[in-house]
C-alpha cells in the first residue's frame, strides 16, 4: 500500500526537481546572453545618449502635441540637470520615479502601447508606467500616471508646480 503512494510522490518530486533545474539553467543562459550583448560600456553609453536627449527637449514638438504652451514648471524642471537626471528614487510613499523621459517624438511611440490615447511621458515609474500631462488646449496641468497592469489612471501630482516643488525637496534631502 505504501508503495502505491510512494511511487507517484517520488515521480512528482522528480518532475518538479527537473523542471526547476531546467528553469534555473534557462534563466542563467538568458542572463549570460543579455550580459554579453549589453556590456557595462554599452549600457553607460546608452544612458549618456538618453541623458543628452533629456537635457535637450524638443519644446516645439511637445507644445504642438500638448496643444498648449508647456507649463513654466515643466520648463524649469527640464532646465535643471540635477533634477531631470535623477533616477530610481522615491517620489512619495507609494510612487517611485525611475527616470525622466525625453520630450521628443520617439517618446510617443514608446509610451502609447499602454494607453488608448497619445501622450508624451515626462517620466516613468519603477514599473515603466508613464507619468504625463493630458494633451488638450483646455486640460489642466495635472500630472497623471497610468498603470500597465490594469490601465487605471491616477493623479500623480495636482500640478506640475507641486511636482517640481516635491522634486526640489527630494533633491535637497539627498543633497
Amino acid at each position: 500500500m505504501l508503495e502505491g503512494i510512494l511511487i507517484p510522490i517520488v515521480f512528482l518530486g522528480g518532475t518538479v526537481f527537473i523542471a526547476a533545474v531546467i528553469l534555473i539553467a534557462r534563466d542563467r543562459i538568458e542572463n549570460a546572453i543579455w550580459s554579453k550583448r549589453n556590456p557595462p560600456e554599452k549600457i553607460a553609453a546608452e544612458r549618456r545618449e538618453q541623458v543628452e536627449r533629456i537635457l535637450h527637449p524638443d519644446w516645439e514638438f511637445y507644445e504642438r502635441h500638448l496643444q498648449r504652451p508647456a507649463p513654466t514648471a515643466l520648463r524649469e524642471l527640464y532646465a535643471d540637470p540635477s533634477l531631470i537626471t535623477m533616477t530610481c528614487f522615491e517620489y512619495s510613499e507609494d510612487e517611485f520615479i525611475n527616470t525622466f523621459s525625453e520630450l521628443e517624438e520617439q517618446a510617443i511611440i514608446d509610451a502609447n502601447p499602454v494607453l488608448p490615447f497619445e501622450i508624451v511621458p515626462i517620466a516613468v515609474n519603477d514599473f515603466g508606467d508613464p507619468i504625463y500631462l493630458r494633451p488638450g488646449p483646455s486640460e489642466p496641468d495635472v500630472v497623471y500616471i497610468t498603470h500597465h497592469d490594469g490601465s487605471d489612471t491616477e493623479v500623480f501630482a495636482e500640478s506640475v508646480d507641486s511636482m517640481l516643488a516635491t522634486l526640489r525637496r527630494i533633491a535637497a534631502s539627498h543633497g
